[in-house]
């Protein structure tokens, strides 16, 4: 047993001589780190303030010579060189303004004002100094401008001239409030304690400010101890304002205004920078071409803002596109004569001082560039003390849009059909269309998650808005036929009952991302704006009786709303408190001009038939436009390459007048409205103390000789009265066409001066209408349950859509056998 049990132990003892050779054949231990710091980096670094009796945490971090990171054992302590009793700071970093209870580190002591300078140490390597300023309690930090040495240089010495429109007399005085592009100013905080002043004590300032990109903010470092002073240097960037806090040891100052000098005046021209064609605000283009347009934004001190952060807005951006390359890739049908394009993607035009406007399919467009806060004229609508109004922020817009007319093959697109009827029955599921025009077959209809009572596109067309009293929602075009995606998605609304946004859509924004709905159902009535910027949809609820209609402004930051059966207008702002203006007659429709300047509303004044808003302020216009026999049910912009002038009905401007020009129509049940305005351009002069507005309007002037001035007409149809639907104008002005409940499809042509009709073929009537971008086809809902499709150049119903009965149905719109009928037609822009 003994034997065994040592022949066993040599066992082990050999095993364990072998393991212990095995790293001589073949094996190999990883290079031990170097442990010694080659760098020490302290933090805080460079400098750092401190109020007597106050704690600091110092840390530091070390990196080998292959700078590795390594955590030896720190020391932290002050240089010789530090005056005493001013700064103790324990073996592990912690730091007293004043005295520590050594070796206990929990109680600290006031002491002294003075700077020091903290290090921490490890295995003999020091770290760069970190320079402490001790001093009193700050009551109050104070921040003004340091006067320069010599006086600011002038604005823009070495400028181009001004386009006409914008050369105003500015203000020479504006540099005490704000900056342009070639200036800069000095700011300097002040620290106070029992109203000494400590400054001097404190040491480092740290600035903030709201807004980065208005101004510019330099700390100015002091070139003999490379530390930051209580001085910065202000740069201007992006116009408009914005507050500056200088902050020391946990104390910030009241807010300084920097402010880059905001934007006055706007003029467009086309063509590109340097070979802009003067005073032409209209171009005619073939699809698939492309045009420019620059913009002129001039400060308040008469400079050129370089890269001004415009908004651009087309009123057709699916025809003429800001910022879209003009070519897209295009296929021909085999049916038609129409093609198809996809357009490639718009880039936008924002910062630049030229934009290039795509034309992706045939139809006429105004194009406006507008300085929109918040992203231009920044600080809108705030209203610091001590700064005089022009230099206050608010919204400015050109002086004259630019107006363009595509031709070309016209491009097949869709049209949705649906039906309204079950709109109060929630237990109803009604089928919705999307038919190509390509080959105008109904078929394969979707199922709607609630009954609709309303839909609006929005003006690119890749997405529709639908009202509905169960829950309205948000269509996705481009999912509509997918298999694997939901082309439908709910609003949600947390404050209703719901939980998701009631009524009908009143109006959706030129960008496409917010609507208006009126909930007339509910007690009380409500309207709701839903911003659909981000994915998760955003509603803001207005207590608004009987809303009736609603508008947008072309940079899509307000909207008009008329409630209470339009003896009410509404404003809602995406950055003001909603406003509420009461008007001396009620009112029925509402259109912005073509700049997006002025807002037109049909009604709404006791002394004229229309009114007029300052889009900006909401100030009312002091121009009557009158001699209609009554109040227009639906009110329109036009285009000027559109307007129809020079003709039997419209004469002839002055040319002064057709480079600003805003036309207007209007119906009503007996006839055509034509209303044209002309805003001032030579030169445009402010009202004292304000910015806005900027602009004037004026009836525009015939070339007749003596000039007359052209008031409103009222164009009889000689008809009788009717009962207009919608009425859509051509893209290049010569006819009207408007759809009536009782008369058919209205065509008046202002060349000839006639009026012709369109019948639907079988004598339906129709309930509901579209037309394509290209104005060539008109798809009308008949009263036969038929969608007919008007060819406008013929004038003629030249074919016509059927629907069949849906599946365990005995209807074509309702899938419940609920008797629905045709009656809501949109068309894809």
């Amino acid at each position: 047993m003994g034997r065994f049990g040592c022949v066993q132990w040599a066992g082990v003892v050999i095993t364990i001589f072998f393991f212990l050779l095995l790293p001589a054949c073949g094996g190999h231990k990883p290079a031990p780190s170097n442990p010694f710091p080659a760098k020490i980096t302290l933090n805080p670094s460079i400098s750092a303030s401190m109020q007597w009796g106050s704690t600091l945490a110092f840390t530091a971090s070390a990196q080998n010579g292959t700078n590795a990171t390594i955590s030896p054992a720190f020391t932290f302590s002050l240089t010789p060189d530090s005056p005493p009793g001013i700064l103790s700071i324990s073996p592990s970093g912690f730091a007293c303004a004043g005295t520590w209870n050594a070796p206990f580190f929990n109680v600290c002591t006031p002491a002294g004002s003075g700077t020091v300078q903290v290090i921490a140490t490890a295995l003999g390597q020091i770290s760069p100094p970190t320079t402490v300023f001790v001093h009193p309690p700050i009551d109050n930090i104070q921040v003004s401008v340091v006067p320069p040495v010599n006086s600011l240089p002038p604005a823009c010495p070495a400028q181009s001239a001004l386009p006409l429109a914008c050369n105003i007399p500015f203000n020479t005085g504006a540099a005490n409030y704000c900056l342009s592009q070639n200036q800069t100013q000095t700011l300097q905080a002040t620290a106070f304690s029992q109203g000494v002043d400590i400054t001097g004590s404190v040491g480092p300032f740290t600035w903030t400010q709201v807004n980065t990109n208005v101004v510019t903010i330099t700390p100015i470092v002091s070139a003999s101890s490379n530390l930051i002073t209580n001085q910065a240097t202000v740069a201007p960037n992006t116009p408009g304002q914005t507050q500056v806090v200088a902050s020391a040891s946990g104390v910030f100052s009241q807010p300084y205004i920097a402010e880059t000098c905001p934007v006055q005046c706007i003029s467009l021209q086309l063509g590109s920078n340097g070979s802009q064609n003067i005073g032409q605000t209209n171009f005619i283009a073939t699809k698939g071409t492309s045009e420019t347009i620059t913009a002129t934004a001039v400060d308040v001190q008469g400079c050129i803002v370089p890269k001004p952060p415009l908004t651009w807005t087309s009123s057709a951006p699916a025809a003429l596109t800001p910022g879209a390359p003009a070519a897209g890739t295009t296929t021909t049908t085999t049916t038609t004569t129409t093609t198809t394009t996809t357009p490639v993607a718009p880039t936008g035009c924002s910062g630049a001082a030229s934009c290039a406007i795509g034309t992706a399919q045939p139809g006429t467009a105004a194009i406006t560039a507008s300085c929109s806060p918040p992203t231009c004229n920044v600080g809108f609508p705030l209203n610091p003390a001590g700064v005089p109004a022009p230099y206050i922020p608010q919204p400015v817009y050109p002086v004259t849009s630019i107006s363009g007319l595509v031709t070309g093959v016209p491009v097949s697109t869709s049209v949705l059909a649906t039906s309204q009827d079950c709109y109060s029955n929630s237990q109803c599921t009604v089928a919705l269309y999307d038919i190509s025009t390509a080959k105008n077959i109904a078929a394969s209809p979707s199922s709607m998650p609630a009954p609709p009572n309303s839909l609006i596109f929005d003006p690119a067309g890749d997405k529709a808005y639908v009202g509905s009293q169960y829950g309205s929602f948000l269509i996705t075009t481009a999912n509509l036929g997918s298999s694997t995606t939901n082309p439908f998605t709910f609003l949600p609304n947390p404050a209703s009952t719901l939980g998701i946004v009631t009524g009908k859509v009143l109006a959706v924004s030129p960008n496409g991302n917010l609507a208006v709905f009126a909930d007339t159902i509910s007690t009380p009535n409500q309207v709701y704006v839903v911003n659909t910027t981000t994915s998760a949809a955003v509603t803001t609820a207005l207590y608004i009786n009987s809303a009736t209609t609603a508008t947008f402004s072309p940079d899509s930051s307000k909207a008009f709303i008329l409630g209470n059966g339009g003896n009410t207008l509404y404003v809602y702002s995406t950055l003001q408190a909603p406003l509420t203006i009461p008007l001396s007659a009620p009112a029925t429709s509402i259109a912005f001009s073509s700049t997006g300047a002025f807002a037109f509303i049909a009604g709404g004044s006791a002394t004229s038939n229309i009114d007029i808003l300052n889009t900006c302020n909401n100030s009312p216009v002091s121009l009557a436009l009158t001699g209609l026999p009554t109040t227009p049910t639906l009110l329109k912009m036009v285009p000027a390459v559109s307007a129809p002038m020079g003709n039997a009905t419209v004469p002839l401007l002055s040319q002064s007048d057709l480079a600003n020009l805003d036309v207007f129509l209007g119906i009503d049940n007996t006839g055509i409205d034509v209303i044209a305005t002309s805003s001032t351009t030579i030169p445009l002069t402010s009202p004292p103390g304000a910015l806005c507005p900027a602009q004037q309007l004026a009836l525009p002037q015939t070339v007749a000789q003596p000039p007359t001035t052209f008031n409103p007409i009222h164009i009889n149809l000689q008809r009788g009265t009717f009962h207009p639907l919608n009425f859509f104008v051509a893209p290049g002005g010569a006819a009207v066409y408007i759809v009536t409940s009782d008369q058919g499809v209205l065509i008046y042509n202002f060349v000839t001066s006639s009026v012709s009709v369109i019948p639907l073929n079988g004598g339906a009537a129709p309930v509901a209408a579209d037309i394509t971008s290209d104005g060539q086809f008109l798809y009308v809902a008949g009263t036969d349950g038929i969608l007919h499709e008007l060819d406008t150049n013929t004038a003629n119903d030249i074919m016509e859509v059927t629907f069949f009965q849906l599946p365990n149905s005995s209807n074509n719109f309702c899938f419940n056998s609920i008797s629905c009928n045709l009656n809501v037609v949109a068309i894809k822009p």
